[in-house]
Parts: C-alpha cells; sequence; structure tokens
C-alpha cells in the first residue's frame, strides 16, 4: 500500500485568502461604522418623536383652573438640557464608561417631563431638551436632542419645532403645524 503524498497550500495561495480578507475587512468596516452610528441616531429621531407626541396631546386636552376657568391652549412649560451636565461622554453623566448616558430615572420626574409623558429608563446617547412658550395660535416648542456619540467633541443636533393651531380658540385646539427635523452633524 502506497501512501499518497499530502499536499498543503503554497505560499501565493495563503497569501491570496490574506489578501481576500484584507479587502472585505476594508470595505466593511466604514459601512459597520455607518451602520452603529446610524442605529444611534435612530435614538434622537425616536425620543423627540414621543416629545412631539405628549406634547400635542397636551396641547389639545382641555384643562380648567381649580375655579373651572379653562386654561388656555398651550404647551408645557419649557425643561433644561437633561442631562444637564456636559455630555453622555463624561464621567458626570457616564459612570461606566461606555459612551453612554447613565440610566437615571429621576431625572425626569420634573413637572415638564411629566407633563409630556415622557422619561427614560435606560443607557442613552442623547440629552434633551424642551422649550416651549405662547399660547393657543402662538403656542410654539422646540424639541432637541444632542449627543457626542463618538465622544470627540463634536455635537449632533437634532430639533423639531412645532408651533400652535392657527385656527385656535380658547375653546378648542385641534391641531399643530408640524415640522421636519432639523439635522446637524447628524452622523458626526
Amino acid at each position: 500500500m502506497k501512501l499518497g503524498k499530502s499536499r498543503g497550500f503554497t505560499l501565493i495561495e495563503m497569501m491570496i485568502v490574506v489578501a481576500i480578507i484584507a479587502i472585505l475587512a476594508v470595505v466593511a468596516t466604514p459601512a459597520y461604522t455607518k451602520y452603529m452610528r446610524d442605529a444611534k441616531t435612530a435614538e434622537a429621531t425616536q425620543m423627540i418623536d414621543l416629545i412631539k407626541k405628549g406634547a400635542v396631546a397636551y396641547y389639545t386636552i382641555p384643562r380648567t383652573h381649580a375655579g373651572g376657568e379653562k386654561v388656555p391652549c398651550q404647551f408645557p412649560a419649557a425643561n433644561p438640557l437633561t442631562p444637564a451636565a456636559g455630555t453622555c461622554c463624561d464621567d458626570a453623566n457616564d459612570s461606566d464608561n461606555d459612551e453612554r448616558c447613565d440610566a437615571r430615572p429621576d431625572l425626569w420626574h420634573t413637572q415638564s417631563w411629566s407633563a409630556l409623558k415622557f422619561r427614560i429608563s435606560e443607557q442613552h446617547y442623547y440629552q434633551y431638551q424642551f422649550e416651549s412658550g405662547g399660547q393657543l395660535s402662538g403656542a410654539w416648542f422646540v424639541a432637541s436632542a444632542y449627543g457626542d456619540l463618538d465622544c470627540d467633541t463634536t455635537r449632533s443636533t437634532f430639533q423639531m419645532h412645532v408651533g400652535g393651531d392657527p385656527n385656535a380658540t380658547s375653546s378648542e385646539c385641534d391641531t399643530v403645524m408640524t415640522s421636519g427635523y432639523f439635522r446637524d452633524s447628524e452622523t458626526e
């Protein structure tokens, strides 16, 4: 019985395989990075949409003062940047250094966030702000999300500007005019 000569890969074949793997890595890395950043930016648009829904509900649901007098249609009071200091990359907001703001449900128990029925109970990439003013057709709000997605001090900004119903009366405010998203350095 004659044993066959076993043959391995040649150096050329090995170099071709390594070259193919290197090309795939070069092509895949930017695509993966973009995919990850797009996934992070989805948080901002989803959360701003939740803020908008809460603000529209607050504006359209009739309310009265304790004496029964109707409260004019308006959006909830403004709320400052939450979490307040720095970015989600700072040690004050990110104790486990994973480049996300820590879950701090207590920060979302302000009167404004509660009126908007908005809170975040898990780690997140963005800080949120709600600005508002006016009544009836002069009512407006701006919902904002700010995030430093790769901790390089360049911040992504998402905002939605919404105005009051141009036909609002003191007894009825059914709809609001909404704008699209303002985006700056979206995937920074």
